[in-house]
C-alpha cells in the first residue's frame, strides 16, 4: 500500500516537474549573431530588432521572447567553443566567416528551451565616402546584407528564410563628418521594414 501511494506521490512530482517546466521555456529566441565591434551601440541595434518582432507580431498572440541582448554572450561563447569565430576585418575581402549550421541553431535553440528560433545574421560592405555639392555636404554609404531565419525546435527545421540587402546612408553638411554608425542603423532599419511587411508569413511559421 506504501509502496503504490509513493508511486503515486512520485508519478504527481514528476508532472508537476514537467509541467513547470514546459511553462518556464521560451517560446521564441531571438539570437543577433554580428561581428563583434561592427555597431558602436549594439543596445540600440536591439531595440531595433525588438521593436521590429513587436510590430510583426502585433495583438496576435502573446509570445514569451528571449531578446538578443540576453543570447548575445552564449552565442559568443558557443562560437568561440566550437571553433566558430565571426569577425570582419577591417579592410574589404579580408574576412573570416564561420556559419552556424543547423545543428548549431537546433544546439542553442534547446539551450534556451525555446519552441523557435529567430536567427538574424547581418553583415555589411565596406562604407563609401561620396562628396556633393562643391563639398558642401558628405554622405557614407555601406550595404547591409541580413538573413533572417526562423527555426522550429518541433521540426528540426527552418520555417521561413529572407535574405535582404539594403543601403544605408549617413549624410553631413559642411565641416561635420557622416557616421559609419548611423549608415549601418539606416540599413538595419529598412531590412527590418522588409521583415515587417512578411508579417504574415512570419506568424504562419511560428504557428508551425
Amino acid at each position: 500500500m506504501l509502496n503504490k501511494i509513493f508511486s503515486i506521490l512520485c508519478m504527481a512530482i514528476g508532472i508537476l516537474f514537467f509541467a513547470n517546466s514546459q511553462a518556464c521555456a521560451a517560446e521564441i529566441v531571438i539570437v543577433l549573431d554580428v561581428p563583434t565591434g561592427r555597431f558602436s551601440e549594439p543596445e540600440s541595434v536591439y531595440r531595433m530588432v525588438e521593436k521590429s518582432m513587436e510590430d510583426v507580431l502585433g495583438e496576435y498572440k502573446s509570445y514569451e521572447i528571449i531578446p538578443p541582448s540576453e543570447t548575445e554572450n552564449y552565442v559568443r561563447l558557443y562560437r568561440e567553443e566550437h571553433d566558430l569565430i565571426f569577425s570582419t576585418g577591417a579592410e574589404e575581402d579580408k574576412v573570416t566567416e564561420r556559419y552556424f549550421k543547423k545543428a548549431d541553431i537546433d544546439n542553442i535553440c534547446k539551450h534556451f528551451r525555446g519552441k523557435h528560433l529567430i536567427y538574424i545574421r547581418l553583415t555589411n560592405t565596406k562604407p563609401r565616402l561620396a562628396l556633393g555639392f562643391g563639398l558642401l555636404y558628405a554622405s557614407q554609404k555601406t550595404n547591409v546584407v541580413m538573413d533572417y531565419r526562423i527555426w522550429s525546435n518541433r521540426k528540426k527545421d527552418f520555417t521561413y528564410m529572407k535574405r535582404l540587402t539594403a543601403k544605408g546612408t549617413s549624410t553631413s553638411i559642411l565641416d561635420y563628418s557622416p557616421s559609419t554608425a548611423k549608415s549601418l542603423r539606416d540599413g538595419l532599419k529598412k531590412a527590418l521594414q522588409e521583415i515587417t511587411d512578411d508579417e504574415i508569413k512570419i506568424r504562419m511559421a511560428l504557428a508551425e
